[in-house]
């Protein structure tokens, strides 16, 4: 791209210099041309970007298919978010409250979201070195939980099998051997693999017409849901695995390697299946159900395990319900207990005696993994979330998004404390879990009927959260739950500041009042006692932002006016006073205000820099060499660059975030198509940015309609256009007639 000398640059702003109480008018060809010169890359040198989605906050979705209990007590849990596929594994350090996340959302490495399974973590084990293994529906993954995400490793390019096996279960053999269970996935066939550690060998095992893998594996099985590894007494051991297209179990004896098929006859004792995921326990005894007798007509199953030397013992068994099937997940542990999930979510125990009832982990809920941790506490996870059951008073803790994550994909407003650093989100993500977040640098905090003791309330009835705020005077948070008036939150209740039933701007002026502009002709402020009403003709409220020069002021734009004023005090434009615009289509956007009167607003053909001191415009249909059409300014920032969100509803584009200095812009591009965008704008459409200064620089928090918070970074001083200072808003001036 051709460069502009710098004192060419400066000629050329000297010439489009604004002068009070005049508009020098320019031709439209030379803004074009002059503006053109500046266009710059998209990104700002050192700039950084970060997420939170329920994908990489909290527990990481809803969805929870598997625990592994560290040394240390704490849990890993794999969370996906299926809407999504966005998730991997998240540890809670129960002693700080915290959550240790490791997504795909953050590492790539994990999966890409457009290939379904890739994240969906369905067995965590831990090898003889404490490098956990993770079975994924699309691959296997290994990770130091020492170091966390940086030390992944997917091995999805290593054997096709596994890239699309659907692997639900994993087991290490004493020989430090991987073994994996396979019910097929995307059209594939399932099985068993078994992986040699240091080597290159991923060796498979199917069934169909020609079986592959060889060892005798069976015809008939080619479908795998559980693999458990049992010891033999002189040494070796017997992989176990169960078929999920036949009723069959399948053994390997490592002395003769070879397969064995097992299959299922109503004969007392004939083998039926594998319970779940860890069916060995500590003192190698292998549990499975086999058929006990006729009940009438009806087939009795039993539970029962099998020693190292071979011997079957028939224990108590659990009393289950009538469901199929009746044991949704299971574990065996210590010598001769276990733990199952029935199919009413019920978790039971046993320790030799019998079964013991510890109660319902979540009601609406399905199990998929159960563990217990070294003092005797029992966490059971599935579709809702993860829970822990206290050993000592029997009660159950549980863990969802809603109460431990951002919890929503779809915020439309946000806020930022300066003074304390928390930020506050709107969460509407679905029905009775809608509300309110904040988050205070390490952990979230959910607003909402189903924080289960970890939150706030949410004493509203609605469950959804149109607008948020910040009162700078004395940092609480004001919110309209939607259609239900201004609530302000002190930190520890919430007040009823009355007001329009329906809000969609609250900003706190310099003098510590509370404006709320509304969607129908409704702007006013809060005095302490009563809102007051100030005059409005603009229909359809859209934002509001403060003023940062005048006392007690703010703007406010709507689809047809756009207003400065303090109560009294009133600067306004309508859409019948610019000849650009058509009064019967077009329509204003945002409004971004800058220092010493000059504001930014956009419209459906362009941006308009008004100064409402001198009462005069400039208007541009680019920036920067940047389309400015139906652009929604967002901010100034402390540097003085420009930033607005542009996105064209017909589909052409440009879509993203722009950044303007007064002669150069930049486009941080949203992804077309839906295609994810690591490091980049995650979504064409920003509802709602709020600016953060922080060593170093300043971030943009930004609410990216469907795709969460995004958070970018930018260093002081990276860019400034020649001439162009920090806070000189009022440094060029474009007219086009």
């Amino acid at each position: 791209m051709p460069t502009t000398p710098a004192r060419v640059l400066t000629a050329m702003k000297q010439l489009l210099t604004f002068e009070l109480g005049a508009v020098r008018r320019v031709s439209s060809a030379l803004v074009l041309a002059v503006l053109s010169t500046g266009v710059c890359a998209a990104q700002i040198p050192g700039s950084t970007w970060r997420y939170y989605r329920p994908g990489n906050t909290g527990i990481q979705g809803d969805y929870n298919d598997a625990i592994y209990v560290g040394p240390d007590d704490d849990p890993w849990i794999g969370g996906y978010d299926p809407g999504f596929e966005e998730g991997g594994v998240a540890k809670l350090v129960q002693a700080q409250n915290r959550w240790i996340n490791v997504s795909n959302i953050d590492y790539p490495v994990i999966g890409h979201p457009d290939i379904t399974g890739t994240t969906r973590v369905s067995d965590i084990v831990a090898d003889a070195s404490g490098t956990l293994w993770m079975a994924t529906w699309r691959s296997a993954l290994t990770m130091d939980p020492a170091v966390g995400g940086p030390s992944l490793v997917n091995f999805a390019s290593a054997s096709p099998a596994l890239a699309n096996g659907g692997a639900r279960d994993l087991d290490i053999a004493p020989d430090g051997t991987i073994w994996f269970a396979l019910i097929g996935f995307g059209g594939s066939q399932g099985g068993v693999i078994r992986h040699t550690q240091g080597t290159s060998d991923w060796h498979y095992w199917t069934g169909g017409s020609v079986p592959q893998g060889g060892n005798g594996w069976p015809q008939l099985v080619w479908n795998v849901a559980h693999v458990s590894i049992q010891p033999k007494p002189g040494g070796g051991y017997i992989v176990w695995a169960d078929s999920d297209n036949s009723a069959a179990i399948v053994s390997f004896d490592s002395d003769s390697q070879l397969w064995t098929f097992h299959e299922f006859s109503y004969t007392p004792g004939s083998l039926l299946e594998l319970p779940g995921k860890d069916c060995v326990d500590d003192s190698g005894n292998l549990w499975a159900r086999r058929f006990s007798h006729f009940s009438g007509s009806d087939p009795v199953f039993s539970l029962d395990y099998r020693t190292p030397s071979g011997t079957w013992v028939v224990p108590p068994q659990p009393t289950l319900p009538a469901i199929n099937p009746p044991i949704w997940a299971f574990t065996a542990y210590g010598d001769g207990q276990a733990l199952l999930a029935d199919g009413n979510s019920r978790i039971w125990g046993f320790a030799g005696a019998g079964w013991d009832d510890l109660g319902i982990w979540g009601s609406f809920t399905s199990t998929s993994s159960v563990a217990v941790d070294s003092l005797g506490n029992v966490w059971a996870s599935g579709g809702g979330g993860a829970a822990k059951r206290d050993v000592a008073t029997g009660l159950w803790q549980r863990y969802r998004v809603s109460n431990s994550s951002q919890y929503d994909s779809f915020n439309s407003d946000l806020a930022l404390d300066p003074a304390t650093g928390r930020v506050f989100a709107c969460a509407n993500a679905g029905p009775g879990v809608g509300g309110m977040t904040m988050f205070d640098g390490v952990r979230w905090t959910g607003f909402n009927n189903d924080q289960y003791g970890l939150g706030e309330p949410w004493p509203f009835p609605t469950d959804n959260c149109q607008e948020v705020g910040v009162r700078l005077s004395n940092g609480h948070a004001v919110a309209n739950p939607t259609y239900n008036g201004v609530h302000e939150w002190d930190g520890a209740t919430w007040t009823d500041l009355g007001g329009t039933s329906e809000t969609v701007g609250l900003v706190e002026d310099s003098l510590g009042r509370l404006w709320s502009l509304g969607p129908y002709f409704d702007l006013r402020y809060f005095d302490g006692t009563n809102w007051l009403l100030v005059p409005n003709n603009g229909s359809w409220g859209v934002n509001l932002q403060r003023d940062p020069t005048r006392p007690g002021t703010i703007w406010a734009s709507t689809y047809a006016e756009v207003i400065r004023t303090d109560g009294d005090y009133r600067y306004s434009r309508d859409y019948t006073q610019f000849p650009e615009l058509n009064p019967q289509s077009d329509i204003f956007t945002t409004v971004a205000a800058a220092p010493d009167g000059i504001a930014w607003l956009g419209s459906t053909q362009g941006i308009f820099r008004l100064d409402a001191e001198s009462g005069t415009y400039d208007y541009v249909t680019s920036l920067g060499g940047i389309s400015a059409m139906n652009a929604s300014p967002l901010a100034v920032t402390p540097d003085g660059l420009l930033w607005y969100n542009v996105f064209d509803p017909y589909g052409t584009g440009p879509h993203g975030l722009v950044w303007f200095d007064g002669t150069n812009a930049g486009i941080y591009p949203a992804p077309r198509g839906g295609e994810p965008q690591w490091g980049g704008l995650p979504h064409a459409q920003i509802a709602a940015l709020e600016v953060r200064n922080v060593p170093g620089g300043y971030e943009l928090w930004m609410s990216c309609l469907s795709r969460g918070i995004a958070v970018l970074f930018v260093p002081a001083g990276s860019l400034f256009a020649d001439g162009f200072e920090s806070g000189d808003t009022a440094a060029w001036s474009v007219t086009v007639p």
